[in-house]
């Protein structure tokens, strides 16, 4: 009995010994696999991480055993120093990336540095062979001046040999023209003896012809007498008026003072015609005045419109103090329905009064007589049947002509005398044969014209 108790008991305590055996190497085993566990974890999170930087088959490769090599540094260092060795080569900056240096050497993106190098190889002999082509040039055109060069100086010599040439001629054309001088003052002072000569002979003759003129006058005031006596037989039997600048046109009949419209008691029976003017007067003894004189009337009227034995007519001008009134008496001295003036115009007129007469002007004026009915007669003389003469401004006597005066001068001194002398014996030959002479101012007083 004690031996089975003590059997049992060693089984006993064995079986305990081994279950606490099992439990402790399951606790190792537990312990063991745990550790097992993160050791592969840690394993395998140390090949992720060194994957990332190169995996097995880059480790491998013939350049990456290369790039280790045999002096026990890092693949890490080996290609960082590379990286610095290469910036540092381009650059000289050793921890320039690859971004600043294709911005730093202007490379795109889809080049290479050798590309570029290439390129710029290709650049270098192109401007060494433009280099060389224009040092060719350089040469012919250093060649072209050197030669004209030489042309110069012997364009120089030419030029020296045709200046002393030219110098030896000069000499010889002084002397020619000493005598030339010489020549030409001596047929000036001729010159000068026969222009005395001339003038002393002109003044001669001009003595004689005016002694004859006197003559001729004194002729023509003895048949002036004889013809006066002549014109008053004829006058007596005429129904002309003996000044027809005195005549009566017409007489205004009627006046609309709301308008300003004036009528006259002629129309086209007595062939009155629009746009013609006449000077309104108070009675004829106006009319006379202002052929005497100049003064004008009290107003300037102009036919409007044309009846049979009346016109209508619009005031030119009127002077404020004197108004039109029924009865007053109407004039243009051009103007007759049974006879037709003659009319001589002469000289320059200064019709728009700007101080500058011309003959434009006296055609201005000879355009109106014929417009208003009269007759122009273009004379250099005053004939038996002129009615009245028109004389423009009178020309001033020429200044005196200075001894060395051009042709030029001469010729236009000339012009001015003749031109004086015609004005004064018009004006004289009129006043003789009582001829009426109308100068613009008159010439507007009788005919109701208003400044243009």
């Amino acid at each position: 009995m004690a031996s089975r108790s003590g059997g049992t008991t060693g089984i006993l305590v064995a079986l305990v010994v081994f279950v606490v055996l099992s439990v402790s190497l399951l606790a190792v085993s537990i312990v063991l696999y745990a550790g097992k566990s993160s050791a592969e974890v840690a394993a395998n999170r140390a090949q992720s991480d060194l994957n990332s930087y190169i995996d097995s088959e880059q480790r491998d490769r013939p350049e990456t055993k290369l790039l280790l090599g045999a002096d026990g540094k890092t693949l890490f260092q080996n290609l960082t120093e590379r990286q610095g060795a290469v910036s540092s080569f381009v650059l000289g900056d050793a921890n320039a990336d690859i971004g600043v240096m294709r911005t730093a050497l202007g490379v795109a993106a889809d080049s290479t540095v050798k590309d570029s190098m290439r390129k710029l190889q290709q650049d270098r002999d192109a401007r060494a062979q433009e280099a060389t082509s224009l040092k060719a040039k350089s040469n012919d055109l250093t060649k072209e001046v050197d030669a004209l060069k030489a042309k110069l100086v012997e364009a120089e010599a030419a030029r020296e040999s045709a200046i002393a040439a030219i110098t030896g001629s000069i000499a010889s054309y002084q002397q020619a023209a000493e005598g030339y001088r010489s020549e030409f003052d001596a047929a000036k002072a001729s010159l000068d003896q026969s222009r005395t000569d001339i003038e002393a002979r002109f003044s001669s003759e001009t003595s004689t012809l005016q002694s004859e003129i006197d003559d001729l006058r004194t002729e023509r005031g003895v048949l002036d007498s004889r013809i006066g006596a002549l014109q008053r037989k004829v006058d007596s039997t005429s129904t002309k008026a003996a000044n027809p600048a005195a005549l009566v046109d017409a007489r205004v009949v009627d006046i609309d003072i709301k308008t300003g419209t004036v009528f006259i008691d002629i129309g086209s029976n007595r062939r009155v015609v629009p746009g013609m003017t006449f000077e309104l007067f108070d009675d004829a003894a106006g009319i006379v005045a202002a052929a005497n004189n100049g003064t004008r009337g009290k107003a300037s009227i102009q036919v409007t419109k044309v009846g049979d034995t009346t016109s209508t007519c619009r005031v030119l001008r009127a002077a404020g103090a004197r108004p039109i009134v029924k009865d007053d008496v109407a004039a243009n001295a051009v103007f007759n329905p049974d006879y037709k003036f003659k009319f001589l115009v002469h000289g320059k007129f200064d019709v728009n009064s700007d101080g500058k007469p011309t003959t434009g002007e006296a055609d201005y004026i000879a355009s109106r007589i014929r417009e208003w009915g009269g007759e122009v007669i273009v004379s250099e003389t005053l004939t038996g049947d002129l009615d009245f003469l028109v004389l423009g401004v009178q020309p001033p006597f020429p200044a005196p002509l200075p001894s060395d005066a051009t042709e030029a001068q001469t010729l236009s001194y000339t012009d001015q005398r003749n031109a004086r002398e015609s004005y004064d014996r018009f004006f004289q030959t009129a006043s003789d044969a009582q001829i009426p002479v109308l100068n613009w101012a008159r010439f507007e007083a009788l005919t109701g014209t208003v400044n243009r």
